[in-house]
């Protein structure tokens, strides 16, 4: 008898961008890849070939879909985006770096570094909330492509948080995890349950940035 095929999802974070590189806050802020950025994006597709993935799907933010339309060209596959896999919205901490920000909010590395939740700003999203938003996405793909592994490409702590949370592990499961690189992939499997098989593997010659308080 033949083994049913298992439902995995590939999770795979954006190639580098100049922001990233000088550690600045994105959040939603629509910045392309830059040159190292796209080299990743191109190496990567070449491994993930191997994954025989059916689907790819993105967040509609440029350096997401830059970096899914490369994995989806390679494996001959077509891109699906989802604005709900954007990046945490940072409101106004878009485009500066945390030692700015942290001179305005005295509380800011004290709360970052205890692993504690908080707003990005007046304006922005706590990472609870960011990450809901992916857990529904990922509950979501993997119910529409059962017995099927499908790429999903997103950003470093909305990805990070979300597939805590997908995997019932919580929000404090999250903030003990590394923080995803560039271009690096996370694969999830169902067999009876939901289990991590593999977290933010890199290329060894993949060329970012280690990732910093800008991606959290």
């Amino acid at each position: 008898m033949d083994t049913p095929q298992r439902t995995k999802l590939v999770l795979v974070r954006h190639g580098q961008t100049d922001s990233n590189a000088s550690g600045r806050f994105q959040g939603q802020q629509d910045v392309p890849l830059n040159r190292i950025g796209r080299s990743q994006a191109a190496t990567l597709a070449d491994r993930l070939v191997r994954v025989k993935a059916a689907h790819v799907v993105s967040s509609d933010l440029l350096r997401a879909t830059a970096t899914a339309e490369a994995i989806a060209a390679a494996s001959g596959l077509e891109v699906t985006t989802d604005e709900r896999l954007r990046e945490i919205h940072v409101g106004s901490w878009e485009g500066r770096t945390s030692v700015e920000v942290a001179a305005e909010n005295p509380w800011f590395e004290d709360a970052l570094h205890a692993g504690r939740d908080f707003r990005r700003s007046d304006t922005g999203e706590t990472a609870a909330e960011a990450g809901e938003r992916i857990a529904t996405v990922l509950r979501e793909v993997a119910d529409r492509y059962p017995g099927e592994t499908t790429v999903v490409v997103g950003h470093g702590l909305a990805l990070r948080v979300g597939l805590s949370l997908f995997l019932g592990l919580g929000l404090d499961a999250s903030f003990a995890l590394s923080g995803l690189w560039n271009c690096s992939w996370t694969i999830l499997e169902h067999n009876q349950r939901w289990r991590l098989l593999s977290y933010n593997n890199v290329m060894v010659n993949h060329g970012g940035q280690p990732p910093s308080a800008s991606s959290r």
